[in-house]
């Protein structure tokens, strides 16, 4: 089966001598590609498959693996990582997706790259920002976005995200009131949060993903 279309290509392993062995995210989800001959300068493919480029590729599936049979396009988002600090941010990125993602949507894949290419200091804040926009993206928009009025520790249901006395998790009221403040705001550099508050409010989300991609 032949397959064309855009993939971002999160990480890439030697197989062998000279061969590549890539995990990437496109028109199937996350995938596993070979790429024969990969680490060869006298290869067509030779720095094509680097980590956070965006690949346009012909592709053919060869049992559990796809085999690269031509690329039309490349876009070199590796070479952003000039600076430590972008290639660990682009790094995180890329994990978030190999952790969670377990289907294909173009708005998700737009979304991943968005964030890729994002420049900003405050890596806590885009991570819990990417972390709302996913969710909502993939229809999983939890129900604490809409609690008004809280106060102090509350219990959130992880089926959908309701705050119930009978909820699974327990967090403070702040928590949910500053990842409704980060949902609705389109100024997210400009959002400063405390690492308490940071790491509640991840730590919530981080939980509300794992229950729905288990």
């Amino acid at each position: 089966m032949s397959t064309k279309g855009r993939i971002l290509v999160l990480r890439r392993v030697r197989a062998g001598d000279q061969d590549l062995l890539v995990r990437a995210y496109g028109p199937v989800g996350v995938m596993d590609l070979l790429v024969r001959d990969g680490l060869l300068n006298t290869s067509a493919f030779f720095g094509v498959f680097e980590p956070f480029n965006v690949v346009e590729v012909d592709l053919s599936q060869r049992g559990e693996v796809a085999v690269p049979n031509d690329v039309m396009r490349v876009e070199r988002l590796s070479y952003l990582c000039a600076d430590f600090d972008r290639f660990r941010w682009m790094c995180w990125v890329a994990r978030f997706v190999l952790r969670n993602v377990r289907f294909y949507d173009e708005r998700l894949f737009e979304l991943f790259l968005s964030y890729l290419t994002v420049k900003g200091r405050r890596e806590e804040v885009y991570r819990i920002k990417l972390k709302l926009e996913y969710l909502e993206a993939s229809g999983l928009r939890p129900r604490f976005l809409g609690a008004e009025s809280l106060r102090g520790r509350v219990k959130v249901k992880l089926s959908d995200g309701s705050v119930s006395p009978e909820g699974d998790l327990e967090v403070k009221a702040q928590v949910l009131r500053i990842i409704r403040r980060l949902y609705e705001t389109r100024r997210v550099g400009r959002v400063i949060l405390s690492p308490e508050l940071a790491k509640g409010a991840e730590q919530l989300l981080d939980r509300f993903i794992e229950y729905h991609s288990r």
